[in-house]
Protein backbone atom coordinates (compact mmCIF):
# COMPACT_ATOMS: atom_id res chain seq x y z
CA UNK A 1 0.00 0.00 0.00
CA UNK A 2 1.24 3.54 -1.01
CA UNK A 3 0.87 6.39 1.15
CA UNK A 4 -1.17 7.97 -1.46
CA UNK A 5 -3.43 4.95 -0.67
CA UNK A 6 -3.45 5.26 3.41
CA UNK A 7 -7.06 6.00 4.56
CA UNK A 8 -7.53 8.00 7.39
CA UNK A 9 -10.94 7.90 8.81
CA UNK A 10 -9.72 11.14 11.49
CA UNK A 11 -9.38 12.98 8.42
CA UNK A 12 -12.86 12.29 6.63
CA UNK A 13 -15.67 14.69 7.52
CA UNK A 14 -18.78 12.97 8.30
CA UNK A 15 -21.85 15.11 7.96
CA UNK A 16 -24.70 14.82 9.94
CA UNK A 17 -28.01 15.25 8.66
CA UNK A 18 -29.68 18.67 8.67
CA UNK A 19 -33.38 18.50 11.19
CA UNK A 20 -34.99 19.07 7.31
CA UNK A 21 -33.23 15.56 5.68
CA UNK A 22 -33.90 13.78 9.38
CA UNK A 23 -37.66 15.09 8.76
CA UNK A 24 -37.55 13.89 4.81
CA UNK A 25 -36.70 10.36 6.00
CA UNK A 26 -39.00 9.67 9.19
CA UNK A 27 -41.71 10.79 6.43
CA UNK A 28 -40.45 8.93 3.94
CA UNK A 29 -39.95 5.76 5.85
CA UNK A 30 -43.97 5.87 7.25
CA UNK A 31 -45.00 7.06 4.23
CA UNK A 32 -43.24 5.27 0.90
CA UNK A 33 -45.95 5.97 -1.25
CA UNK A 34 -45.55 9.36 -0.78
CA UNK A 35 -42.72 11.28 -3.11
CA UNK A 36 -40.56 13.34 -0.36
CA UNK A 37 -37.41 15.28 -1.31
CA UNK A 38 -35.49 18.28 0.14
CA UNK A 39 -34.97 21.27 -1.36
CA UNK A 40 -32.56 23.89 -0.72
CA UNK A 41 -33.06 27.37 -1.70
CA UNK A 42 -31.20 30.29 -2.80
CA UNK A 43 -30.52 31.03 0.31
CA UNK A 44 -29.60 28.22 1.60
CA UNK A 45 -32.68 27.31 3.59
CA UNK A 46 -33.75 23.67 3.21
CA UNK A 47 -37.78 22.63 2.62
CA UNK A 48 -38.66 19.46 2.56
CA UNK A 49 -41.45 18.80 -0.24
CA UNK A 50 -44.03 15.96 -0.02
CA UNK A 51 -46.11 14.90 -2.57
CA UNK A 52 -48.48 12.44 -0.77
CA UNK A 53 -51.49 10.33 -2.39
CA UNK A 54 -54.82 11.94 -0.80
CA UNK A 55 -55.53 8.32 0.92
CA UNK A 56 -52.95 9.38 2.90
CA UNK A 57 -53.06 12.93 3.21
CA UNK A 58 -54.73 13.24 6.97
CA UNK A 59 -52.40 10.43 8.26
CA UNK A 60 -49.39 12.46 6.97
CA UNK A 61 -50.74 15.32 8.70
CA UNK A 62 -51.40 13.52 11.82
CA UNK A 63 -47.90 12.29 11.44
CA UNK A 64 -46.34 15.62 11.65
CA UNK A 65 -48.56 16.47 14.60
CA UNK A 66 -46.60 13.64 15.88
CA UNK A 67 -43.49 14.35 15.08
CA UNK A 68 -43.92 18.37 16.71
CA UNK A 69 -46.99 18.76 18.75
CA UNK A 70 -46.51 22.56 17.91
CA UNK A 71 -46.50 22.04 14.31
CA UNK A 72 -47.96 25.16 12.73
CA UNK A 73 -49.89 25.28 9.94
CA UNK A 74 -49.41 28.37 7.81
CA UNK A 75 -51.07 28.14 4.91
CA UNK A 76 -53.23 26.36 2.39
CA UNK A 77 -53.61 27.02 -1.52
CA UNK A 78 -55.67 25.48 -3.91
CA UNK A 79 -54.75 24.81 -7.77
CA UNK A 80 -55.88 24.11 -11.19
CA UNK A 81 -53.80 21.49 -12.59
CA UNK A 82 -55.32 20.59 -15.51
CA UNK A 83 -57.14 17.04 -15.01
CA UNK A 84 -56.55 17.44 -11.37
CA UNK A 85 -56.83 19.79 -8.48
CA UNK A 86 -54.19 20.52 -6.04
CA UNK A 87 -53.62 21.86 -2.35
CA UNK A 88 -50.53 23.05 -1.18
CA UNK A 89 -50.09 23.22 3.29
CA UNK A 90 -46.94 24.82 4.20
CA UNK A 91 -46.62 24.16 7.68
CA UNK A 92 -43.08 25.13 9.57
CA UNK A 93 -41.81 22.33 12.61
CA UNK A 94 -39.50 22.16 15.18
CA UNK A 95 -39.28 26.11 15.17
CA UNK A 96 -38.25 25.63 19.22
CA UNK A 97 -35.05 24.76 17.88
CA UNK A 98 -34.11 27.41 14.75
CA UNK A 99 -33.46 27.10 12.50
CA UNK A 100 -37.09 25.38 11.58
CA UNK A 101 -38.20 22.86 9.28
CA UNK A 102 -40.50 23.97 6.17
CA UNK A 103 -42.62 21.63 5.14
CA UNK A 104 -44.91 22.02 1.97
CA UNK A 105 -47.28 19.15 1.30
CA UNK A 106 -49.13 18.72 -1.98
CA UNK A 107 -52.44 16.41 -2.76
CA UNK A 108 -54.01 16.27 -5.31
CA UNK A 109 -57.62 14.87 -6.77
CA UNK A 110 -58.72 14.22 -10.32
CA UNK A 111 -61.68 16.78 -10.92
CA UNK A 112 -63.88 14.05 -11.89
CA UNK A 113 -64.31 13.50 -7.81
CA UNK A 114 -62.25 16.31 -6.08
CA UNK A 115 -62.37 14.83 -2.46
CA UNK A 116 -60.30 15.34 -0.15
CA UNK A 117 -60.00 14.52 3.53
CA UNK A 118 -60.49 17.14 6.07
CA UNK A 119 -57.61 17.72 8.83
CA UNK A 120 -59.37 20.36 10.82
CA UNK A 121 -59.69 17.93 13.69
CA UNK A 122 -55.85 18.30 13.49
CA UNK A 123 -54.67 21.59 12.55
CA UNK A 124 -58.09 23.92 13.14
CA UNK A 125 -56.35 26.80 11.38
CA UNK A 126 -56.97 24.72 8.17
CA UNK A 127 -60.46 24.91 7.90
CA UNK A 128 -60.36 28.41 6.44
CA UNK A 129 -58.64 27.25 4.01
CA UNK A 130 -60.16 24.48 2.93
CA UNK A 131 -63.55 26.70 2.62
CA UNK A 132 -61.16 28.63 0.67
CA UNK A 133 -60.27 26.04 -1.98
CA UNK A 134 -63.58 24.36 -1.90
CA UNK A 135 -65.21 28.15 -2.95
CA UNK A 136 -62.61 28.69 -5.37
CA UNK A 137 -61.46 25.02 -7.26
CA UNK A 138 -64.44 23.33 -5.83
CA UNK A 139 -62.13 20.75 -4.25
CA UNK A 140 -64.52 19.12 -1.36
CA UNK A 141 -62.59 18.47 1.86
CA UNK A 142 -64.63 15.78 3.20
CA UNK A 143 -65.80 15.57 7.02
CA UNK A 144 -65.21 19.11 7.28
CA UNK A 145 -67.30 20.83 9.80
CA UNK A 146 -68.30 23.94 8.11
CA UNK A 147 -68.44 23.73 4.44
CA UNK A 148 -70.09 27.60 4.27
CA UNK A 149 -68.77 30.19 1.99
CA UNK A 150 -65.97 32.58 2.81
CA UNK A 151 -65.23 35.24 0.57
CA UNK A 152 -67.54 34.83 -2.16
CA UNK A 153 -71.54 35.79 -1.60
CA UNK A 154 -74.54 33.96 -1.38
CA UNK A 155 -75.66 34.52 -4.47
CA UNK A 156 -72.70 33.65 -6.26
CA UNK A 157 -73.96 31.21 -9.37
CA UNK A 158 -73.68 27.25 -7.81
CA UNK A 159 -71.08 25.20 -9.90
CA UNK A 160 -69.30 28.05 -11.11
CA UNK A 161 -65.11 28.57 -9.08
CA UNK A 162 -63.10 31.09 -9.51
CA UNK A 163 -59.90 30.05 -9.81
CA UNK A 164 -60.90 27.17 -12.28
CA UNK A 165 -59.23 27.12 -15.37
CA UNK A 166 -62.15 25.09 -17.22
CA UNK A 167 -65.48 25.23 -18.36
CA UNK A 168 -66.12 25.93 -14.32
CA UNK A 169 -64.46 28.78 -13.84
CA UNK A 170 -65.81 32.35 -14.39
CA UNK A 171 -67.09 32.60 -18.24
CA UNK A 172 -66.01 35.55 -20.42
CA UNK A 173 -69.59 36.31 -20.52
CA UNK A 174 -69.23 36.98 -16.41
CA UNK A 175 -65.94 38.87 -16.84
CA UNK A 176 -67.61 41.41 -19.40
CA UNK A 177 -70.72 41.91 -16.86
CA UNK A 178 -68.60 42.54 -13.82
CA UNK A 179 -70.59 43.43 -11.10
CA UNK A 180 -73.74 42.63 -12.17
CA UNK A 181 -76.04 41.28 -10.33
CA UNK A 182 -74.15 42.85 -7.46
CA UNK A 183 -75.04 46.65 -7.87
CA UNK A 184 -72.66 49.78 -6.77
CA UNK A 185 -74.33 51.72 -5.02
CA UNK A 186 -73.06 55.82 -4.91
CA UNK A 187 -73.60 57.54 -2.21
CA UNK A 188 -76.15 55.11 -0.56
CA UNK A 189 -77.97 55.22 -3.61
CA UNK A 190 -78.31 52.60 -6.42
Amino acid sequence: MSADEVHDPVAEEVKEPTKAEEVAKKIAERFPSASVEVKTNKWGRQRVWVRVPREDYKALMGFIKELDPEAHYSIGIEQDWGEELGFLAHLVIHYRDAPAVSLIVDVHAPKDDPVIPDISDIFPIALQFEREGMEMVGLDFEGAPDKRRLFLPEDFPEGIYPLRLDDKGISEEMVKNAGHPYLIKKGGKE
